[in-house]
């Protein structure tokens, strides 16, 4: 399916980093904190091997301090796929949204937010999918 070897492979497989880590017949990605600017960020950007994977996606608001909005975008082959403005408040670190998408084999993947109040933010975004060959 995914080839031989390590069944654990990716950039850091044991921690954060913006590309996609697999294990066995599942994948993942976690971020980690990034400081979303006024102008599109990229969050995480990785390409899927030869196997599509059946994801799901979170967006993370990680500072509780701040009223700022947030635009979230997923890309595929450089397409936005998905598109949605998140309204946060002081007691709300976590927009609601589980985002469920069918990732094609052979593709560039990106996740982009974009803060829509006057400074960088702190943001994560994680996935984690079953990979089928």
């Amino acid at each position: 399916m995914l080839g031989g070897g390590n069944p654990v492979g990716g950039g850091n497989p044991a921690g954060t980093g913006s590309v996609i880590n697999y294990v066995g017949n599942h994948a993942y990605v976690h971020s980690g904190i990034v400081a979303v600017q006024t102008s599109e960020t990229v969050m995480a950007k990785f390409e899927t091997q030869n196997a599509y994977i059946d994801a799901i996606i979170q967006f993370h608001y990680a500072l509780n301090s701040s009223s700022d909005d947030a635009e979230y975008i997923i890309k595929i082959n450089n397409e936005t796929v998905v598109k949605y403005y998140a309204t946060h408040s002081a007691t709300d670190s976590t927009p609601d949204n589980e985002i469920y998408l069918i990732l094609p084999p052979y593709s560039k993947i990106e996740f982009t937010s974009t803060m829509q109040g006057g400074s960088a933010r702190d943001n994560t975004v994680t996935m984690r999918g079953r990979v089928y060959a």
